[in-house]
């Protein structure tokens, strides 16, 4: 593993933007098509989250122009994007709305979110990210529980608002992006 392949893992919900796809989805859901909310339930009770994060992407209408983004981090991506091999957006979020939401920004060398076979979270993640650029390092920019397994593989943990989650970041030496 040389040195110099460092990688820059991006979440995407509560840490470049500002909101979670899922919320978006459910209120757009809600206010458009409420009648499909027992659907989205069957959904998850009988094939699982996968295939839920899809169903809700399928019958989601959002702007991108109407997602809050976090000006904080996308400036930390910019400023140190030459530090790394590449910078990765990866969520537990549809792949769909990852693509879209890279594709607007145009920071991103790589975009990966959730598919009907697999839900990008947590240790899927590291795995993901591993196999990916062949072992090697990585640093993580997340905010949530969910993400202590990721930073405790990650060379260097960038945490977004970690008064949330302070208590939970014991024995992690992290870095906040405020």
């Amino acid at each position: 593993m040389s040195k110099d392949r460092i990688i820059l893992a991006v979440d995407l919900d509560n840490t470049l933007i500002k909101t979670d796809m899922i919320f978006i989805g459910l209120k757009s859901l809600f206010s458009k098509k409420p009648y499909l909310f027992p659907k989205l339930l069957l959904l998850l009770i009988f094939k699982g989250k996968t295939y839920a994060k899809k169903f809700l992407h399928d019958n989601t209408i959002f702007s991108i122009a109407d997602i809050p983004f976090n000006k904080s981090v996308i400036n930390f991506i910019k400023t140190n994007k030459q530090h790394y091999e590449s910078t990765i957006l990866i969520s537990g979020s549809y792949y769909e709305y990852v693509n879209a939401i890279a594709d607007h920004l145009k920071i991103f060398d790589l975009k990966v979110g959730t598919t009907l076979h697999k839900n990008m979270i947590s240790m899927n993640k590291v795995v993901f990210i591993r196999e990916k650029f062949d072992n090697a390092s990585f640093d993580y920019i997340g905010d949530s529980v969910k993400d202590v397994p990721i930073w405790l593989h990650a060379r260097k943990a960038y945490v977004v608002n970690p008064e949330k989650i302070k208590n939970k970041l014991k024995g992690i030496d992290y870095i906040p992006i405020l």
